[in-house]
């Protein structure tokens, strides 16, 4: 990651590390609401119930705080999808209860957070957050391996990216033209091909 870009601390007690929390949610739903380019860090402290100085000792910039949100985003997909295909596992869940399962959990995280994914997607490579985005797609691909033995890498991969263009372009679509229905039966059958079944 670019050194503008890295948090200026990382919070050690537990008032800080809320501090933080509050200024990625913060964040998060200012970018649910406005583009980018018309949120500033001071709307951000704003919302926070910060002053602007105490925003700057957490982040140096709105793209540091940008950063952050990707990653803690990252990580939470990362934990979610890695839980229901372990979950699976352990209770030896058909195939077709796994992509419903999964199916879901791609639904919910995109219409709570539409527009601020689209951003994070959108600015992944300008903020050099690119390798850590594959590698998160690369554990939940490997736990998916692990839940359902012989999928084939490549094909998982390709899923994958599907999935992630299908949602992510429909959650890009004004609300009153999202047709979330389609997009659940492209998601679906594109995972039932995958799964073969």
């Amino acid at each position: 990651m670019k050194k503008t870009i890295k948090p200026r601390k990382t919070p050690q007690q537990a008032r800080s590390r809320q501090t933080r929390e509050d200024i990625l949610s913060a964040t998060t739903h200012l970018l649910n609401r406005k583009p980018f380019g018309e949120v500033s860090t001071n709307h951000i402290a704003k919302k926070t119930g910060i002053s602007i100085g105490t925003l700057y000792k957490y982040y140096p910039n709105k793209d540091a705080i940008l950063a952050d949100l990707s990653l803690v985003f990252m990580r939470h997909d990362t934990e979610l999808f890695g839980k229901i295909f372990e979950g699976s596992r352990l209770k030896r869940q058909k195939k077709a209860a796994l992509v419903d399962e999964l199916v879901e959990a791609l639904m919910a995280l995109h219409r709570e957070d539409s527009q601020v994914r689209g951003v994070v997607y959108q600015n992944l490579e300008r903020l050099n957050l690119l390798s850590p985005a594959q590698s998160a797609t690369q554990k939940i691909q490997a736990k998916g391996t692990e839940s359902v033995p012989g999928l084939d890498p490549i094909r998982t991969w390709i899923t994958v990216s599907t999935i992630n263009a299908a949602v992510h372009s429909m959650s890009q679509v004004s609300k009153d033209l999202q047709q979330w229905d389609f997009v659940r039966l492209v998601v679906k059958g594109t995972l039932a091909t995958l799964l073969n079944f």
